[in-house]
């Protein structure tokens, strides 16, 4: 049970940080908004399921990601800069981390409950059903940027 506190601690230490003088705090509520969802759901359903302690440390290394987003925004964030630079690329490719990050740990949060609740056998159907309801997350996260973009007028 020490291992699980250990990582709400850096959760919160990680959100505490990250909110020291962001580049602009409605970005940086705007991004970091769904790591606070989905820790008050995990913190609520911690009792009547609980996911593998791998799963939960992939959705703290996603948490990181959207609070070092959030901090310095997407295209400035200083490591993916100093990339930009070594390799002569043409952008801050740190949301190129972010768009994968919200593919990979989302699907194996979904696999882990298809298999644990018995929702879907393992096989063919799981890897299209997962690879489906993680579409459908960001689908939906992308409207609802560009509903943030249109509403506040600023680009997203």
């Amino acid at each position: 049970m020490k291992k699980y506190w250990i990582l709400v601690a850096l959760f919160l230490i990680g959100l505490a940080v990250s909110a020291i003088h962001p580049h602009d705090y409605f970005t940086w509520i705007l991004e970091v908004f769904p790591a606070i969802i989905g820790f008050v759901i995990l913190v609520f359903t911690f009792k009547k399921f609980r996911f593998s302690y791998l799963t939960y440390v992939l959705i703290l290394v996603h948490c990181y990601i959207l609070f070092v987003g959030g901090h310095y925004t997407y295209a400035e964030v200083p490591l993916f800069n100093w990339i930009k630079e070594v390799f002569d690329q043409s952008r801050n490719n740190y949301d190129k981390l972010g768009h994968f990050a919200q593919g990979f740990i989302p699907a194996m949060i979904v696999r882990e409950l298809f298999i644990r609740k018995k929702i879907v056998t393992p096989g063919k159907w799981m890897a299209f059903l997962t690879v489906c309801v993680c579409v459908s997350i960001s689908v939906c996260y992308e409207f609802l940027e560009w509903f943030v973009a249109i509403a506040s007028g600023q680009s997203a």
